[in-house]
C-alpha cells in the first residue's frame, strides 16, 4: 500500500508524516522545496518536488497511490495577494481531487478546519449545526469552498472524509500556522506581554498526537462525505494563561487591552502595513465563543482527547527546551 501526502511541511503534515513512517507505510510526498529543513528522512519517504496548484506535479506524485492525505494550504487568516487562498486551497484541493479520481484512489481523508463551523453561542457546535455568522477572513471561507469541492467529488464516487482539527498544539516544527504553540512561547519568554481582554471566551484545543490519530482514524473508519471534528476540551483564555504561567512559573507582566482600543491600533496598523493580519476583523474574532464538540469522532472514529492539563505540559516542557 502506497500513500500520497501533501503539505509534510506543516505543522499537521509533518506530524502525520513521522506517524506512517513509523509503522512502515511507504509514503509519496509532493513538496516544493526537496531541501526543507523539517523534513524526516525515512527509507518509505520518497520525494516529489511540486505544486497542488500543478496538475502535473500531482499525477506523477500519485502514480500507484491507494491513499491521500490532503494537508496542504496556505494557513493564514490573511495575505497580500488574497487570490492565493483560492488558488492553493480551494483550485489546489480541486486538482488533488481530480487526481485522486482519475488514479483510482480507494480513500482520500481532506484535513480542514474547525474554523468552518464559525462561532458559537452557549453550548459547544457539532458537525451538523449551521454556521451563525458570515465568513470573517478568506482562510476560512476558502476551507469552506474546499469541503463543498470535496463532497461534490464523494457524488462523482471518490470516497473522501473531510477532518476538522481545532486550535492544535504540542510539540511539532515551529510553523507559522501553529498559533497557540506561539502564543505559549509568548507566554514563556517574554517580560511584558500585550494581550487582548478576553479572558472569559472559550475556544476548543486540540492536542496534536489526538489529531493525528484522528486522520488515521478517518482513514480507517470515517464515512464519505462526513465532517468529523478532531478537538479537546473547550478552555477560556484565562483558564490558558493561568495554565501556563502555573506550570512554568512564569514571572511575565500580562497588560490587558481593551477590545475597542486594540481595534482603533489595529485599524491605524493596517493603514500602514497592508500585509499585516493583526486587523480589526483579527480582534473581532478572538472576541467569541468556538466551542465544539468532537462526540462524532469519538463514537464513530474512536478519537480519544488529551487531558488539557496533561497537554499542555508536554507542550510547555517541549517550547522550555
Amino acid at each position: 500500500m502506497k500513500t500520497l501526502l501533501t503539505g509534510a511541511t506543516g505543522y499537521i503534515g509533518y506530524q502525520l508524516l513521522k506517524k506512517l513512517a513509523l509503522r512502515g507505510e511507504e509514503i509519496n510526498i509532493l513538496v516544493r522545496n526537496e531541501h526543507a529543513a523539517n523534513l524526516p528522512v525515512d527509507k518509505n519517504i520518497h520525494l516529489f518536488k511540486g505544486d497542488i496548484t500543478h496538475a502535473e506535479s500531482i499525477a506523477v506524485a500519485i502514480k500507484d497511490c491507494t491513499q491521500v492525505y490532503h494537508c496542504a494550504a496556505i494557513a493564514k487568516m490573511a495575505i497580500a495577494d488574497r487570490h492565493k487562498f483560492f488558488d492553493v486551497n480551494v483550485n489546489g484541493t480541486k486538482n488533488i481531487l481530480e487526481a485522486s479520481l482519475k488514479a483510482g484512489v480507494q480513500k482520500l481523508v481532506f484535513t480542514s478546519s474547525a474554523a468552518v463551523f464559525g462561532p458559537s453561542l452557549n453550548i459547544p457546535l457539532t458537525e451538523n449545526d449551521p454556521r451563525i455568522e458570515s465568513f470573517e477572513n478568506d482562510y476560512d471561507f476558502a476551507k469552506h469552498m474546499a469541503e463543498n469541492l470535496v463532497r461534490e467529488f464523494v457524488r462523482k464516487g471518490l470516497n473522501a472524509v473531510i477532518v476538522n482539527p481545532s486550535r492544535v498544539y504540542g510539540p511539532g516544527p515551529v510553523t507559522y500556522s501553529n498559533a497557540v504553540n506561539r502564543m505559549i512561547y509568548y507566554l514563556l519568554n517574554k517580560k511584558i506581554l500585550l494581550l487582548p481582554n478576553i479572558n472569559d471566551y472559550r475556544s476548543n484545543y486540540s492536542f496534536i498526537s489526538d489529531v493525528i490519530d484522528g486522520h488515521l482514524m478517518a482513514m480507517q473508519s470515517g464515512m464519505a462525505g462526513e465532517n468529523y471534528i478532531l478537538g479537546g476540551e473547550n478552555i477560556s483564555y484565562g483558564e490558558l494563561l493561568k495554565a501556563v504561567k502555573e506550570y512554568a512559573c512564569c514571572k511575565n507582566h500580562i497588560l490587558k487591552i481593551q477590545l475597542s482600543l486594540l481595534k482603533k491600533l489595529a485599524f491605524i496598523y493596517c493603514l500602514l502595513n497592508r500585509k499585516t493580519e493583526f486587523t480589526p476583523a483579527m480582534i473581532t474574532r478572538l472576541a467569541k465563543h468556538r466551542m465544539l464538540s468532537s462526540q462524532k469522532a469519538i463514537s464513530d472514529l474512536g478519537y480519544c482527547i488529551t487531558p488539557f492539563t496533561e497537554g499542555i505540559n508536554i507542550t510547555i516542557d517541549h517550547l522550555k527546551k
